[in-house]
Formats: structure tokens, C-alpha cells, sequence
């Protein structure tokens, strides 16, 4: 089965994303920080992370730049509270960026990425 990774610290978002992609027929891996990936899910190949760029003590970039470097996936969607013009450039300048989604969120157009890329 195609698996998802959704990495959000927000418990309310993390939970309507891990819905999202489970009624869409996805293995959902739901974790609220890096802390909570094992060693199988390093070495897993996931169709979408799904993450947000907002955890203390690390800078966004450089969030995203460790999840693209130590997780294997095929697609990457940013879904944030930070949804200022100059970080939605910052982070669509980063490689294989697949979306950016500012809260409020549009569920519909989360949807659709991920039926597109999948």
C-alpha cells in the first residue's frame, strides 16, 4: 500500500491531514516531530510527507532540508501557520517542493495534489 508520512505539531491539523489521506487510501504515518520516526519508517519510500515547518529550535529551511535528506519520498507538501509571501519563495526555491498550503487550509486542494502525484 502507497504510504504518508504527515508531520504536524498541531493535533487538530495533524488529525483532519491523517483523515485526508487515509480516505484517499493511504498508509498514514501521523508523528508530531521528528523525534517519533523509527528506523523502519527511514528506510520506508513514501509517496507525500505531508510536514509543517514550524518546531522549535530549528529554522525552517533547514527543517525541510532534514526531512528531505533523511526520509526517502516522492513528493513534499509544506502545510503551515507561517504563510508569509518570502517563506512560501524560500521553501518553493528548495528541490522537489510538490505544494505549499498556508492555514486556513483548502482540504479540497490538498486532495487533489495528492490524487494527481499519486
Amino acid at each position: 500500500m502507497r504510504k504518508v508520512l504527515v508531520i504536524q505539531e498541531d493535533i487538530i491539523i495533524l488529525k483532519i491531514l491523517e483523515r485526508l489521506v487515509t480516505v484517499n487510501h493511504f498508509d498514514c504515518k501521523a508523528i508530531r516531530s521528528l523525534d517519533a520516526l523509527t528506523i523502519e519508517d527511514q528506510e520506508s519510500d513514501f509517496e507525500f510527507i505531508i510536514t509543517d515547518i514550524l518546531f522549535e529550535g530549528i529554522a525552517p529551511l533547514e527543517f525541510i532540508a532534514q526531512v528531505q535528506e533523511i526520509i526517502p519520498h516522492k513528493n513534499l507538501l509544506v502545510v503551515t501557520n507561517m504563510g508569509q509571501d518570502k517563506i512560501k519563495k524560500e521553501i518553493f526555491a528548495l528541490k522537489d517542493i510538490t505544494g505549499f498550503y498556508a492555514v486556513p487550509i483548502d482540504l479540497d486542494e490538498i486532495e487533489s495534489t495528492i490524487q494527481a502525484y499519486s
